[in-house]
């Protein structure tokens, strides 16, 4: 009797600790998901638009308290694309992002704070072998069951990573702006597991 009861404590520990049907496994939807960027270029006067073709988004989503969610996505920065081949060559050298030796740009969330309507992401960011805390705000435009849709618009300066900082333009001074314009579009869809 008294196996029987450790037994049945063990099980509702679990269940209380892990067993949390609200938690579900998210994966970005590729297809109708973007990580772009603008960048100004010679004082602002045009841009260049681009994107990562190569990414992933994982959340544990909490859909009775989405500010317990916790997200974490990974760029491939060699998918980088800005439509010219020699260009995106160059952005993958040393010159910028050395993807030979940093070939992943990652977000790890540590939390999810609510302001209003809208929303903050809060972690830390690593990009050419540089860390630093981030607060990203964004919107949610779905939060279903199993699926959600997010958006966001931020700036963040490429020096603070040190991308670009040794690269001159052989007549322009301050050729590319330090203030590049990030936005992104993440539709979810429910993680599949083996066997479904």
């Amino acid at each position: 009797m008294r196996i029987l009861k450790l037994v049945t404590l063990v099980v509702a520990l679990s269940i209380s600790f892990y067993g949390d049907d609200a938690i579900v496994k998210l994966n970005v939807e590729p297809n109708h998901s973007t990580i772009g960027f603008v960048v100004p270029i010679a004082g602002g006067i045009t841009k260049v638009r681009g994107k990562f073709m190569d990414f992933q988004l994982y959340m544990d989503y909490d859909d009775t308290d989405f500010v317990k969610s916790k997200v974490r996505f990974v760029i491939q920065a060699k998918s980088i694309d800005t439509g010219i081949s020699d260009r995106d060559d160059h952005l993958r050298s040393k010159d910028f992002f050395d993807v030979e030796k940093y070939p992943e740009i990652v977000f790890e969330g540590t939390s999810i704070e609510q302001i209003g309507e809208a929303y903050e992401l809060h972690g830390n960011l690593t990009m050419h072998g540089v860390t630093k805390a981030v607060e990203i705000p964004f919107r949610a435009n779905k939060l279903g069951k199993s699926e959600i849709a997010i958006s966001f618009e931020w700036k963040l300066n490429r020096k603070d990573f040190g991308v670009g900082v040794g690269f001159k333009h052989t007549s322009i001074k301050n050729f590319i702006g330090d203030n590049i314009g990030v936005e992104v579009d993440f539709w979810t869809r429910k993680a599949k597991v083996k066997g479904d």
